[in-house]
């Protein structure tokens, strides 16, 4: 085939895959529109970041609170703007995913590569939320379509994209830590990969994104780097439990995330390398798909683990995947790939329009948006009794509440404050926003505890304004209780009396 007729035929693919991007991100975005599916608390808590921008916060370093901050200036503080870039970004690593197969292999891989990324389940999933993953599978596809590039030859360039990508996608979650062990690993398997080592570009692409991550360092060393101590509680969880069913559980997981034929060819793929593994692309990429599998695997075993902290794998692992199925004519799996992700997308986009009616008889919880509806109510009923009252502030004991209603009652003028803490603070909120005997009182306070006795050793006057429900869903109810309080009498300390 000719040159020109080679640069046809890409143009054809990139065009009829760009398009489907277009239109499936339209249709995220319209989805997000007529979803009434409330903030998960998290997502309460990354948009109440948003609003005191900063270098780092209790739990994330801080490139999303950027990003939904970017995003409210552009259509506001709804939940559908909040989660916007989630469908943008995927949308934009789907591209980049796009590039890197073409660059690695062909238009029709990179084609595959690039829908069956857009429509794995967990990339579906992903497109309803704001999460710390959605940048940073941005900046992982964005570092190994670099390190591809500078792997085939070393351009100033493509350092500086390398090193910027990395950079930020430690300012989104720190597994981008783990681009460097890949990386490692891939120079132990190619030689390409170990030539690059050798090479200036990649010492000064680390060198950037050292650079780029220095203020969070700084924001860091300023605040006890109270940031690498909760991610590491956070992994190290209830202790070590030694649990291969929990190994079990986690890799049954990712054929969820990563998608079923995916990850299922990934794993066949490690028990039969076949001839695949004699190409220098191929053992590149299973060097950039192994690593965050096989580290959080054993991190399963020790400790827990949740399905989404080996993300970064789909990156590579789709386009490894696919470029086999691919090579070896699958077409009813590549299809297959596509009609479960599309299957999928319905039933979401679905759920998320009827949330308050979905319920599912005989399993347990069956109404499974439970855990991210009612908030909103809630907020406007707490907002409605604190006005009703007088109360000068609203005051909530865990960080579910507290975000929550930082969110909810956020056109309610009302400060929101978290019940102080033990002396090691626990969340952000413990450390921005705790209740003291100097805030304005009377002070409207939620919790789920109904004894007022423990109140009365604190403030002198504690008045009980009764429980309010907040509803869940057909089935799902959460009780809190309110109390007014008012007259504290010194310090506030932690509360107890109630689990």
């Amino acid at each position: 085939m000719s040159v020109a007729a080679q640069t046809e035929v890409r143009g054809r693919w990139v065009e009829l895959f760009a398009a489907f991007v277009v239109v499936l991100t339209i249709v995220r975005l319209i989805g997000l529109h007529f979803s009434v599916v409330d903030l998960f608390f998290d997502e309460s808590q990354y948009w109440a970041w948003a609003q005191a921008p900063d270098f780092g916060y209790f739990s994330k370093p801080p490139l999303l609170a950027w990003i939904i901050g970017a995003s409210q200036a552009v259509c506001g503080a709804s939940e559908a703007c909040i989660r916007a870039p989630a469908p943008l970004l995927h949308g934009a690593t789907a591209f980049l995913v796009y590039a890197t197969a073409q660059r690695l292999f062909s238009a029709r891989a990179a084609f595959w590569s690039g829908l069956i990324y857009l429509l794995a389940p967990g990339v579906v999933f992903s497109t309803r939320i704001i999460s710390t993953d959605v940048p940073l599978l941005f900046c992982w596809a964005l570092a190994l379509l670099a390190f591809v590039e500078l792997r085939r030859a070393p351009r100033w360039s493509w350092a500086v994209v390398l090193g910027l990508a990395i950079g930020f996608g430690m300012l989104a979650k720190y597994a981008m830590i783990y681009f460097v062990a890949c990386a490692v690993l891939a120079a132990m398997m190619d030689e390409d990969s170990r030539r690059l080592w050798r090479t200036p570009q990649l010492w000064a692409a680390l060198a950037i994104a050292v650079v780029v991550l220095s203020p969070n360092l700084m924001w860091n060393a300023a605040n006890g780097f109270v940031t690498f101590k909760h991610t590491g509680d956070n992994a190290r969880g209830h202790g070590l439990v030694f649990s291969l069913p929990q190994v079990a559980e986690f890799v049954a997981s990712q054929f969820v995330v990563m998608g079923f034929i995916t990850f299922g060819v990934f794993l066949a793929l490690l028990v039969r390398p076949r001839h695949y593994m004699r190409d220098a692309d191929m053992r590149m990429l299973m060097a950039f798909s192994l690593p965050p599998v096989a580290i959080i695997a054993v991190v399963a075993f020790l400790t827990h683990a949740n399905a989404n902290w080996a993300a970064p794998s789909a990156i590579a692992m789709t386009i490894l995947a696919t470029a086999i199925l691919v090579a070896e004519e699958r077409r009813r799996w590549l299809m297959a790939s596509v009609v479960i992700g599309l299957v999928v997308q319905a039933v979401l986009l679905t759920g998320d329009h009827i949330a308050d009616r979905v319920t599912i008889p005989g399993i347990r919880n069956g109404d499974v948006y439970a855990r991210t509806m009612g908030w909103h109510r809630l907020g406007d009923d707490v907002a409605v009794t604190a006005k009703a009252h007088g109360a000068h502030g609203i005051a909530a004991d865990t960080r579910d509440l507290v975000s929550s209603l930082i969110y909810y009652t956020r056109d309610s003028g009302l400060p929101v404050f978290a019940w102080p803490p033990s002396i090691v603070p626990s969340h952000e909120f413990d450390i921005s926003r705790p209740l003291k005997a100097t805030s304005p009182a009377p002070i409207l306070f939620v919790t789920e505890c109904p004894l007022p006795a423990r109140l009365t050793a604190q403030f002198g006057s504690v008045t009980s304004l009764g429980p309010v429900t907040m509803v869940r869903g057909p089935t799902s109810r959460r009780s809190f209780s309110l109390f007014l309080l008012d007259q504290p009498k010194g310090a506030l300390g932690p509360l107890a009396g109630c689990g």
